[in-house]
């Protein structure tokens, strides 16, 4: 498994320990592309994981419908993971982020844990 330092610390991040934890994990998931991510959803009935926020918060044992709110929350919070959760907040989901598959996200999740931003527009730059 492929390890960057420095990870930013969860405090400079602004997030739980836990979720800079299963960012890491999620990660080298996403880079490897041994999980499904689908950025529209948070997680689907049949309890699978589908967004980033979704993947890591039922990783973390968090119910199918705890995802949602915890991913939904975070949105409405604007705090510093709504940016990895939501490349953009409009309504139609204009943002190619919106479109991205494992390796643009697991570069927009390493992005996040570096810097502490996505920068979800330089990672989807090109791809349509």
């Amino acid at each position: 498994m492929k390890h960057h330092e420095p990870y930013l610390p969860a405090e400079a991040l602004g997030i739980e320990d836990w979720e800079r934890e299963e960012l890491i994990a999620l990660w080298s998931k996403l880079e490897a592309e041994a999980a499904v991510l689908d950025m529209n959803q948070a997680a689907s009935d049949c309890g699978s994981v589908c967004c980033i926020g979704g993947h890591i918060a039922l990783s973390h044992g968090v119910s199918v419908r705890g995802a949602r709110r915890y991913v939904q929350g975070h949105a409405q919070a604007g705090g510093p993971l709504a940016a990895l959760f939501f490349p953009d907040l409009t309504v139609n989901h204009q943002h190619p982020g919106w479109r991205a598959r494992g390796p643009e996200a697991a570069q927009a999740v390493l992005n996040f844990l570096t810097t502490g931003a996505p920068d979800w527009s330089g990672v989807m730059r090109g791809t349509r």
